[in-house]
């Protein structure tokens, strides 16, 4: 099953999470190195999935990481840490992608490896992208609208709240509701959670 590959990556958070994050916020870099271990791996799964290139992975995940340093002081606000290191991977990947217009191949490389027993093939992958689109159109309207302009548009959370006129902080709640309902989905129906990239990588 293609679940069951991608779980041995898929890890609990840390217990002591809270406090690791707090203790980088503020400067600790042994606090962020054991965050860095153990989230790592699964980051790595993800990117790749999308890269098919371990140098442009090792690449996207050593910017993340080092993003999140620069503004550590962010932490504070973070609610989880694997979610907050995921996006930006997630935006570094678009912009790597953008600027080498591989767009075709990172869906050839999907097609490539659909007859591998521990990726889905090209007619579980449509329904997975399917059941996707369900669970974003099932979505109340203000978390779609909220999510699309995030994941498709690009907009900071500062732009979407000056656009609705609403808080940051209910901007963040609607995104992250929504986010965690289409991971829940996808993983209900034993897909990759790598899956959440292409779909924004092709739009929906």
């Amino acid at each position: 099953m293609a679940s069951s590959h991608f779980s041995q990556y898929h890890r609990v958070p840390l217990s002591n999470e809270h406090l690791l994050v707090q203790a980088a916020a503020d400067g600790d870099q042994d606090a962020y190195a054991q965050l860095y271990t153990w989230y790592y791996p699964n980051l790595q799964v993800a990117v790749n999935f999308i890269t098919q290139d371990r140098h442009e992975t090792d690449e996207v995940l050593q910017e993340t990481f080092l993003r999140i340093w620069k503004i550590r002081e962010k932490l504070l606000l973070v609610k989880s840490f694997e979610n907050y290191a995921f996006r930006i991977a997630r935006n570094l990947v678009f912009d790597l992608l953008r600027r080498k217009k591989v767009h075709l191949r990172a869906m050839e490389a999907l097609e490539q490896r659909a007859s591998a027993a521990d990726m889905p093939d090209a007619l579980e992958y449509k329904e997975l992208h399917d059941t996707a689109l369900r669970a974003i159109n099932g979505l109340d309207k203000q978390k779609r609208d909220i999510f699309l302009l995030r994941t498709e548009e690009g907009l900071s959370f500062e732009e979407i709240a000056a656009r609705f006129g609403i808080a940051v902080v209910t901007v963040k709640k609607h995104y992250y509701a929504a986010f965690h309902t289409l991971k829940s989905v996808l993983e209900q129906h034993g897909g990759p959670v790598a899956i959440l990239f292409l779909l924004w990588l092709n739009g929906k």
